[in-house]
């Protein structure tokens, strides 16, 4: 027996077609993302004396995942389940950027034994190759990361495990001065901020207003409203995340001309090692403008490799 007095579902409704229609090109991003990474064969590897780890594409192609979960939650009306999951979503990305950022700061090599490369003597450069020590001195940043790789992040001491933070993310991450007038000159912190605590109120259920947002129905009269929200946080947190990638790693967004030419056994074009991809493009100028006017000419002018961004 169906006790329950709305007949009408929302999938079926016009709001939902509508933002079904928006929130698709976010998953679609992260999955064009993820292949073109994948695609471009860049190896970004984290070396300890134990092991390499290599940092995949994992964690973005599970941002798409995520999605796919939001949009499931809010299509059956579980707003505040598809809002717990937006935190997961921002958590996860962050962490991609962090490790990233950690891998790129790491000196796997004894710093003497490098600084003493004779790269002008042939033999002498060999034999101080072959007798190069790795790094056995690991930060507490890097030790978390190893962690993470190896599954034993719950056997770390309580001060390590804790920089698998969110928080920790930022505050590593601020130390990046570029990084950090973005978000102070830019006017995105404020709002970064705001979004954290309204994300956490679903997490932790900080009310019965937040219980509630699981039992929306076809007829409420703020189901677009829900949406929209749906759609602006995860628009802002993967702007966010764009926007870190560039100022730590912009050659993840390059294009494929380099290798397709290559492929194909064709002198590729002049610089077009620093090209980006078109949907990264179409990205920044349809999402990321809109946090602020001024906001894509300084992507263009710091972001770490100088690729060209239109």
């Amino acid at each position: 027996m169906n006790f329950s007095p709305y007949k009408k579902k929302i999938v079926d409704t016009e709001e939902y077609k509508a933002f079904s229609n928006d929130f698709d090109y976010y998953i679609n991003f992260f999955q064009n993302l993820s292949g073109l990474i994948s695609y471009n064969g860049r190896i970004i590897s984290l070396i300890t004396n134990s092991k390499i780890h290599i940092l995949d594409t994992s964690l973005i192609e599970n941002a798409g995942q995520t999605l796919r979960s939001v949009k499931l939650c809010s299509s059956i009306g579980c707003f505040a389940d598809a809002n717990t999951l937006i935190r997961k979503l921002r958590d996860d990305l962050v962490l991609y950027i962090y490790i990233l950022d950690v891998i790129n700061h790491r000196k796997p090599f004894v710093e003497d034994d490098v600084a003493n490369l004779n790269t002008e003597d042939k033999e002498k450069l060999l034999s101080a190759l072959l007798n190069i020590r790795l790094n056995n001195v690991l930060t507490a940043d890097e030790q978390a990361i190893e962690a993470w790789f190896n599954n034993t992040v719950t056997e770390l001491p309580y001060t390590t495990r804790k920089k698998l933070s969110f928080e920790n993310y930022m505050k590593s991450l601020k130390q990046n001065v570029n990084i950090k007038k973005i978000l102070d000159d830019y006017n995105l912190q404020d709002y970064w901020e705001t979004l954290r605590t309204r994300l956490n109120n679903y997490v932790h259920n900080n009310g019965k207003q937040f219980t509630n947002q699981n039992f929306v129905h076809a007829e409420n009269k703020n189901i677009d409203t829900h949406f929209k929200n749906i759609n602006t946080r995860v628009s802002y947190i993967s702007s966010i995340f764009v926007i870190l990638l560039l100022m730590t790693e912009s050659t993840l967004i390059s294009s494929t001309d380099m290798i397709d030419h290559l492929d194909t056994g064709i002198e590729p074009p002049e610089d077009c090692q620093y090209f980006i991809a078109n949907f990264v493009q179409e990205f920044i100028n349809t999402r990321i403008t809109k946090l602020h006017p001024e906001l894509k000419q300084y992507l263009k002018d710091h972001n770490t490799h100088g690729m060209k961004i239109d």
